[in-house]
C-alpha cells in the first residue's frame, strides 16, 4: 500500500524511528516537528492521512483539528491523534473534534499499522 503519511512529532527520536518503520512498509512520509509546520506540509502535499502528537510546540493538536476541520482541501484527511495521556475524556474531547482515531503512546507498531490500514480503507 503505498498512501502517502504526514507524520507530526515534536520528539525527534520518536519522528525518525516511526518514519523509518513506515517506509519500511512502502509509505511516502512527510514529517514535521509541531503542528504549524504539519499544516504547511499538509497543505502542500495533502497527504492521505495524518498521524500526530497532541501536545506539541506552536500550535498542538487540539488546534491542528480545528484547522483541518476548516479547511476545504484537509478536512476529509483523516487525523490519527497519538498522546501519552490516556485520559477517557481527553480521547473523546480529540475524537468530538474530528480526529479519526487516538492511539496512547507508548505504543508497538503493529498496532499503528493496524489502525493506518483501517483508516486508509475507510477513506479509498
Amino acid at each position: 500500500m503505498n498512501a502517502n503519511i504526514l507524520l507530526i512529532e515534536d520528539k525527534a527520536g520518536l519522528l525518525d524511528t516511526l518514519k523509518s518503520l513506515l517506509e519500511l512498509h512502502d509509505y511516502t512520509v512527510f514529517t514535521a516537528s509541531h503542528g504549524a509546520e504539519g499544516l504547511t506540509v499538509a497543505t502542500r502535499y495533502l497527504p492521505d492521512l495524518v498521524i500526530s502528537d497532541i501536545y506539541m510546540p506552536v500550535l498542538d493538536g487540539y488546534e491542528l483539528l480545528d484547522r483541518f476541520k476548516q479547511d476545504p482541501q484537509l478536512c476529509k484527511i483523516p487525523v490519527l491523534i497519538t498522546s501519552a495521556k490516556n485520559d477517557p475524556q481527553e480521547i473523546e474531547d480529540v475524537l468530538q473534534k474530528g480526529a479519526a482515531g487516538y492511539l496512547t503512546k507508548p505504543f508497538v507498531f503493529a498496532h499503528l499499522h493496524e489502525e493506518i490500514k483501517r483508516l486508509l480503507v475507510r477513506t479509498a
